[in-house]
């Protein structure tokens, strides 16, 4: 194995990249330069894709290996990023997707626009115009050459920073509609950029300590930087990597129309079901294939649009520690449930509504006057409750949270404390990054700080302009909370994402900042819409955007070009977010606010979010004060900063036992995880996982570093692809649904799996 891959720091959490990486000692005590290390990974990345390698060189021991050993640093500075191509696709696809996205918030059927779909298509679309542009003369400038890698990202990042409905468009909806303050465009606009640009200082500022490094290797970004460097460095008709991609991409293709649409049934085979499609314990136990169904157990899926690619690339031990969180989810929410905690039985298995005493749904719009929590009202309508099992998700989460901040603290503190020190102005000691990727990086001008710094403050301004323009009810100085709390979880929450890829953390944290914001601005349901869209969206922005930014260091674009591809991206979203939400409720307000809606528009996600505001911003006190039936929800919070102290004795105690491996926030944020949604693709993703990570990259190392990355992507392509066709032509998506005609394997009178219809 190269000796600039045995220098690199083990991807072990009690060691540090920024203090093993710095003292870089070859065998014979010479330090090791970043350019000489550069060099051999080169040498190494050579003899791979030439077949050449040894099969110790191949082999992929600590997770960081895939950033070195999968991906090449291969660069070319004078391919050009921003040419005609870039911005006319970059902006059509941002448009296509950004409208697309706010149409389908609005419809009976919630989707997302996939980034690989987006990528699949502006490959095709990019080497289109290549073709077909004239390339000579005055005409240069339309097509500078072939389709390049740089072009290929840029527009990436643009289109799918855009390509989402914001967290802002939820609040300004509700208010719309629910509460008749119609915000002005220019406030609504701004709202909608203020929020997330906060979140790219938040990723302006941690980028040093969360990008650069070979550690933070970002799990998520491996599979789509190995198709985008497949794609455009390999040579299109004879490379294996890009024929199996597309073998597999059309196999996908051609079949998920078989469990999407004609076999339900295969998106979840429970033995038991068959069997027995009457037994409620049946369903809630081993049942799962339809939305808040039942846990899924012993269940398999052959829909990989619901099983899906993150257990071909998420390191082992995440998945292990995932593993251990599910199996205890089995245990808690049969023990929760069937022991009939919190009145258990007298509510649905699963369900994430709030209940009166009766079991009947509660009536949260009669608790307000003037938009205010009514306490006649409430004595009126009574307490109200959750489900069991959502309860026990609220605490399970909590604890989470709790142990995320020890967890880190604790396994990164080597590396966050010399980062943490660039920001001291007397500090002389600039914070080293020894990395093949980012040593490509250095002939591209940097970011400079400052730039975030001033980002940061124009977002700040914005923020608090815009929530006091618009009536919202918080505080300026609970607004400066929420953030210095949000920066703070970013760093958290964002460690793990690129360390050991663990993401499941944005609902959590959404219902964490209810909760804060409930305590400091009690009875206020619009204030606490506007704490958690300013507590958990720059939080998630700022974890999207340094996703990208290593994305971008994989790929070779410079980081002025991602910020900039960032920033237009975020403007044009805004923008067409905004006029598309204008249009939608315009012409379709009466659908929207009612219960069912039509067979094309829905209000249910602006119906969802206003019932999770008034639940938090007005009963909070009722429902999880210190005498009331949930007062451990908020309690878990603190408790969880404990639980991992007994794994860090443990690892104290025994050193070469593995108690470093054991993640308290993933176990216990995987501990209540099946009780929403649709759970029959657990199994299989459990036992894939395992495969891959396990027994094909230590039994078959040249097979897993050459093609597993590639195998993800295309899976996820060609599913995603027919996804997008499907939900036009015979899901709805475009005004008419189109079932498959009813047969045994697709019964309208059962869920998809023939178990008993789960409780509404």
């Amino acid at each position: 194995m190269s000796d600039a891959v045995n220098t690199l720091p083990p991807f072990d959490e009690k060691h540090s990249v920024s203090d093993d990486s710095l003292d870089k000692k070859g065998e014979d005590g010479v330090e090791v330069s970043d350019a000489v290390m550069a060099k051999e990974v080169e040498a190494l990345e050579e003899r791979i894709q030439k077949d050449e390698a040894a099969e110790e060189e191949y082999r992929v021991e600590e997770a960081y290996e895939v950033a070195i050993k999968v991906l090449t640093t291969r660069d070319d500075p004078e391919l050009p990023a921003l040419t005609f191509r870039t911005f006319f696709l970059g902006l059509g696809f941002s448009a296509f997707g950004a409208v697309l996205a706010q149409i389908y918030y609005f419809k009976p059927q919630t989707l997302s626009v996939s980034t690989l779909f987006l990528l699949v298509l502006s490959y095709w679309f990019g080497n289109a115009m290549a073709i077909g542009l004239p390339s000579h003369g005055i005409f240069r400038w339309l097509n500078p050459g072939p389709f390049n890698i740089k072009e290929h990202v840029a527009i990436i990042i643009m289109s799918s920073t855009a390509a989402v409905s914001a967290t802002a468009i939820q609040v300004i909806s509700v208010q719309d509609l629910y509460y008749n303050n119609t915000l002005n465009g220019g406030l609504a606009i701004f709202t909608l950029i203020g929020s997330q640009l906060l979140g790219y200082g938040y990723a302006g500022l941690l980028q040093d300590l969360l990008v650069k490094p070979t550690k933070c290797f970002w799990p998520a970004t491996i599979s789509t930087a190995n198709l985008f460097q497949a794609l455009h460095y390999d040579n299109q008709m004879t490379s294996k990597r890009v024929r199996l991609f597309w073998t597999v991409f059309v196999v996908m293709f051609f079949w998920e129309i078989i469990p999407q649409w004609i076999f339900p049934l295969l998106t979840g085979i429970s033995i038991f079901c068959l069997a027995n499609n009457h037994s409620t314990v049946f369903r809630n136990v081993f049942g799962g294939a339809s939305n808040n169904e039942g846990m899924g157990l012993l269940s398999w899926c052959l829909d990989w649009n619901l099983i899906g690619s993150d257990c071909l690339f998420n390191p082992l031990w995440l998945q292990i520690n995932e593993d251990i969180g599910i199996i205890l989810t089995y245990i808690l929410m049969s023990a929760v449930y069937y022991g009939n905690l919190w009145r258990a039985k007298d509510f649905p298995f699963m369900s994430q509504a709030i209940f009166a005493e009766d079991g009947s749904q509660y009536n949260q719009t009669a608790l307000l006057t003037n938009g205010k929590f009514d306490p006649e009202k409430y004595e009126q309508l009574g307490p109200a409750f959750f489900s069991a099992t959502n309860a026990l998700y609220l605490m399970t989460s909590n604890l989470s949270l709790g142990a995320t901040v020890t967890h880190v603290f604790f396994w990164h503190w080597r590396d966050i404390k010399p980062f943490l020190k660039t920001f001291n102005p007397w500090n002389k000691s600039p914070l080293e990054v020894h990395d093949p990727h980012y040593e490509k990086m250095k002939v591209y001008k940097q970011i400079p700080r400052w730039w975030y710094f001033v980002l940061l403050a124009g977002a700040y301004a914005i923020a608090q302009a815009t929530n006091y323009s618009g009536h919202s009810g918080l505080p300026w100085w609970a607004l400066t909370v929420l953030l210095l709390i949000s920066l703070t979880f970013s760093l958290l929450f964002a460690t793990l994402a690129a360390t050991i890829g663990f993401s499941q953390f944005n609902t959590s944290a959404n219902g964490f900042y209810q909760m804060i914001t409930a305590y400091m601005v009690p009875g206020e349901p619009i204030a606490n819409m506007y704490g958690a869209l300013y507590g958990q969206h720059p939080q998630g922005q700022c974890i999207a955007m340094l996703r990208d930014l290593k994305l971008g260091q994989y790929c070779k674009l410079p980081p002025r070009i991602t910020f900039a591809m960032q920033m237009l991206g975020t403007v044009v979203g805004a923008i067409l977010n905004y006029v598309t939400m204008v249009s939608i409720i315009n012409a379709n307000r009466e659908a929207l606010l009612s219960i069912s809606g039509t067979r094309l528009w829905s209000g249910q996600n602006a119906q969802s979010y206003n019932s999770n505001a008034i639940s938090w911003g007005g009963l909070a006190p009722q429902m999880f004060g210190a005498h009331s039936v949930y007062h451990m929800v908020p309690i878990c919070l603190a408790v969880g900063v404990f639980l991992p102290l007994p794994f860090i004795a443990a690892w104290y105690i025994w050193p070469k036992a593995g108690f470093q491996n054991l993640n308290t926030p993933i176990i216990l944020q995987y501990s209540c995880y099946l009780s929403v949604g649709i759970n029959t693709s657990v199994n299989p993703s459990m036992v894939i996982g395992i495969f891959s990570q396990w027994w094909v990259r230590t039994r078959y190392p040249r097979w897993f570093t050459k093609y597993n990355y590639i195998v993800a992507a295309a899976l996820d392509g060609g599913t995603q692809v027919i996804s997008f066709i499907l939900n036009f032509a015979v899901f709805g998506a475009s005004g008419t649904a189109h079932n498959f005609p009813e047969w045994w394997g697709n019964d309208f009178s059962l869920s998809a799996d023939r178990c008993a219809l789960p409780e509404n």
